[in-house]
């Protein structure tokens, strides 16, 4: 009896370290992006909407941006800065607090959302920039702040203006108009782009649960 009992252990003890019952089950990795114009043009917000099996939750997330950079972070949404415009290919790695991971890759084309078509600097009172805006993104702009820059024939700024576009839709072309806020017969060139904008991005910031050994964030 002793001995059945001894064989049915070294088996049971096989089928386990043989993972005869199945491999572990490995989180579901998603991630969705938007760009984000607080922190530079080329700037994107990612989404992790990762998940894993039913009683555990995911711990850490290991984003890699195709550009040399990575960001190991707690919470799933994280903002990057990419060094310039072109398609890149991000890739998530979600692990959760089993240890165990999982992996996804996409292709993402990063351009500027807010772009100036064209513009011209005409002299005389007031002095002012013209030119026409685009929206090249997917989502709304809700504003897109520009700024032009006033300077004489040595290169001299003198001044400067801003204007703001609302409701920028997909795809939407705007006029503007930037004036010089103080008017000099010194003004010989200027330079205009785009200083910021915000963006209708359908997601939003979820925290996720962190281990007791996790930084405070």
């Amino acid at each position: 009896m002793k001995r059945i009992l001894f064989l049915l252990l070294i088996v049971v003890i096989g089928l386990v370290s043989t993972s005869c019952f199945g491999p572990a089950v490995r989180p579901t990795v998603d991630f969705t992006w938007c760009p984000d114009g607080s922190s530079g043009l080329l700037s994107y917000h990612f989404f992790s909407h990762s998940t894993t099996v039913p009683g555990h939750y995911i711990t850490t997330f290991n984003w890699q941006f195709d550009d040399g950079s990575s960001i190991d972070d707690y919470y799933r949404d994280v903002i990057h800065r990419f060094p310039e415009e072109g398609t890149y290919f991000v890739t998530l790695v979600a692990t959760d607090d089993r240890g165990v991971s999982g992996t996804a890759s996409k292709e993402v084309h990063v351009q500027p959302a807010a772009f100036i078509r064209t513009w011209k600097l005409a002299l005389g009172f007031p002095v002012q920039v013209y030119g026409e805006v685009e929206n090249r993104c997917g989502d709304t702009l809700p504003t897109v702040t520009l700024k032009a820059k006033f300077y004489d024939a040595d290169g001299l700024r003198l001044t400067d203006g801003t204007v703001v576009i609302n409701d920028l839709e997909p795809g939407e072309r705007a006029a503007f108009t930037v004036k010089a806020q103080e008017y000099s017969s010194r003004i010989f060139y200027a330079t205009v782009a785009v200083e910021s904008f915000t963006v209708d991005c359908p997601e939003i910031f979820h925290p996720v649960p962190m281990r007791t050994n996790a930084p405070d964030r």
